[in-house]
């Protein structure tokens, strides 16, 4: 590819071998011009990051393929079942996507419709007014706050010509350099850079009647991305529903106590409230990784209901992070191979495929970098540094995003370090935080280079101390730091702001040298703050120790134990809060078998979500969309 080409002129170029080679593979299949668009819009969403890569065309068509093929089972479906579908929800567009039914009117029309998309809806929930048609082309644009953006000034793909009043937040949106929809090219490193300018050119009528509606559709993909982004779940802020809007038929989860299976998830409604779970019919007491039975991987929609994704045989491997495109999810497994002490697999959520993750050793997985989890954030440790970098879902380095000093005696191992050590990407990809027992957090690009600033925390230890836990909102980490004057170990937990300012203590000082009182995670409820602590309650029999996990609320500066009804409250753990509720990994029953509940705080009631009987191990892990570490229990 040329060095300076641009996303235009790439497009125009290889557009014709990209769609001849995939109707030469799919025949009349229309879903081949649906992973044709949506291949083109993951790449002009990237461009930056894609341009440079060997063989982008080859890029672009291996996505093409990998979306046809996730799209074909429609084809497989009778002619009824396949109206009914699109006239409510596409179940094999990504979360948050949604594509409406073509009217009589708008699939009447003579010529090639294959690659036109119906009128669609704005970003901002409006009707467009028209379709850009080869006879209006306009310039590009002329000054650098949108230049590169062939979303603007295409008239009336937003309802009103360039730059008119109205819809200026989706077009500023779309020359950002925002993630793909879906897939696993690179996550966005940086935000959009100003500076080159596109139009199409095109010889040929009809190639260039193709390419310009082609080109249309790749933008009203991307908006549809962007209201994905900025609603945070759905298109124009939409949460998740089951009830029918506009006539249309409802797309409906499968509610409390039903089990279906990974086709069977509806992925438009997947938001906050669900959950991907763990469970493993190991026999009760035999640990986390007691073998003898299955595993098998859940996702959970907040009513109750399970959607069977993939069981294996063997003992449980760690469930980590599930990815922000509610496609794939990170494990870990235990190994003997000297000088490796963990392996990592993906799961495909959509096809229930497990593949390897092949890091380097002494690499340490953290989670999947943000907002979509198209790449992996790792940490790998040396005799005199850490260092925090960037893989994609191949196994394939690509960037180093910041250095830490190990410090003897006080710096632990990452792989085992608890809340003494953590790394979050951002919410939206742009950036990480991260820190180490012994060093105060730093606030890094995820494009690497030098550090934007140290997110300091008054009274956190000598030598400071503070590592993030999770993010308690957009711009606040939720950090455990150290405390000055108190005995090592004992922490307290911050919200500390990521641009700087004052950070606001949560908790009091907690932990003693027994490893009980410790306040190890924080969560927002309806009325207050919940957090779990560390206790020694167990089941008869089982080891002593610090082992037991206690739920509490704040309540004036001191902690309030709240009890769950239908636990053994040995071993409770906080998944998410959503709608006002709780969900809870907790102990179930003895010896340490354990279940997922939501708790209505107000009330006390609870439903059972996620169980098996008490002679099994149950759920092992579970993880909630969004942000959220994953919830492990008891064991």
């Amino acid at each position: 590819m040329p060095d300076s080409e641009t996303f235009d002129a790439f497009y125009a170029r290889t557009v014709w071998n990209v769609t001849n080679q995939m109707h030469a593979l799919a025949g009349d299949d229309g879903a081949a011009d649906h992973a044709i668009r949506e291949a083109y819009a993951r790449a002009y969403q990237q461009w930056y990051e894609i341009a440079g890569y060997p063989d982008t065309e080859g890029w672009v068509l291996a996505i093409a393929k990998e979306a046809y093929q996730r799209r074909r089972p429609e084809a497989a479906m009778p002619v009824r079942d396949r109206q009914v579908e699109r006239a409510g929800h596409d179940p094999l567009s990504m979360p948050g996507m949604f594509r409406p039914a073509m009217t009589p009117a708008e699939s009447s029309g003579t010529g090639d419709t294959t690659l036109a998309p119906p009128a669609a809806a704005r970003a901002d929930g409006g009707q467009a007014n028209g379709w850009f048609t080869p006879a209006s082309e306009p310039p590009g644009p002329a000054d650098g706050a949108n230049a590169g953006n062939p979303a603007q000034g295409i008239s009336g793909v937003f309802g009103g010509p360039a730059g008119g009043s109205g819809h200026g937040m989706a077009t500023a949106q779309l020359a950002g350099n925002q993630p793909a929809l879906s897939g696993q090219p690179a996550e966005p490193t940086t935000p959009w850079r100003p500076g080159r300018q596109t139009r199409v050119t095109v010889g040929g009528r009809r190639r260039r009647s193709v390419v310009l509606i082609a080109l249309v559709a790749v933008v009203v993909l991307a908006a549809a991305g962007v209201a994905y982004l900025i609603s945070g779940q759905h298109p124009s802020g939409r949460t998740a529903s089951h009830g029918a809007t506009h006539g249309k038929p409802a797309v409906r989860m499968l509610g409390a106590g039903k089990t279906g299976t990974r086709s069977a998830i509806p992925w438009s409604l997947v938001g906050s409230g669900w959950t991907l779970a763990e469970v493993s019919s190991a026999q009760a007491g035999t640990g986390l990784n007691g073998t003898g039975g299955n595993v098998t991987t859940y996702v959970v929609d907040p009513e109750g209901g399970r959607y069977q994704v993939q069981t294996s045989t063997g003992s449980a491997p760690v469930l980590l992070a599930w990815s922000g495109n509610a496609q794939t999810a990170l494990f870990a497994q235990q190994t003997s191979s000297p000088g490796t002490s963990l392996t990592y697999d993906l799961l495909s959520l959509t096809t229930g495929d497990l593949s390897p993750l092949p890091l380097p050793p002494g690499v340490t997985a953290v989670g999947f970098t943000r907002p979509d989890g198209l790449n992996i954030l790792a940490v790998s440790q040396t005799a005199t540094a850490f260092q925090l970098d960037r893989f994609n879902l191949q196994g394939a380095f690509q960037a180093t995003i910041g250095s830490l000093p190990v410090k003897p005696g006080v710096t632990p191992d990452w792989q085992d370090c608890g809340t003494e050590c953590g790394a979050l990407s951002s919410p939206d990809g742009l950036y990480a935080v991260w820190g180490v027992h012994g060093d105060q957090m730093q606030f890094l690009s995820n494009a690497g280079g030098p550090v934007i600033r140290r997110l300091d925390v008054p009274d956190s230890g000598s030598p400071p101390s503070c590592a993030p836990l999770t993010w308690w909102n957009s711009g606040t980490v939720l950090a455990s730091c150290g405390v000055t004057g108190q005995p090592a170990g004992v922490s307290r937990l911050w919200l500390v702001p990521d641009d700087g300012t004052t950070p606001t203590a949560l908790t009091s000082a907690s932990g003693s040298p027994s490893g009980s009182g410790f306040i190890i995670g924080a969560w927002q409820g309806p009325n207050g703050v919940f957090v779990n602590q560390t206790n020694a309650r167990q089941c008869p029999g089982s080891p002593s120790g610090p082992g037991g996990l206690a739920l509490a609320t704040i309540s004036g500066g001191s902690l309030q134990p709240v009890s769950v009804g239908g636990t053994t409250n040995n071993h409770t753990s906080v998944v998410s809060v959503s709608g006002g509720r709780l969900l809870l990994l907790a102990q179930s029953g003895c010896p340490s078998s354990s279940s997922l509940l939501w708790l209505d705080p107000s009330t006390g009631a609870t439903q059972t979500v996620l169980s098996a009987p008490a002679s099994q191990v149950g759920v092992v892990a579970a993880v909630p969309y969004g942000n959220g570490p994953t919830a492990i229990s008891g064991g």
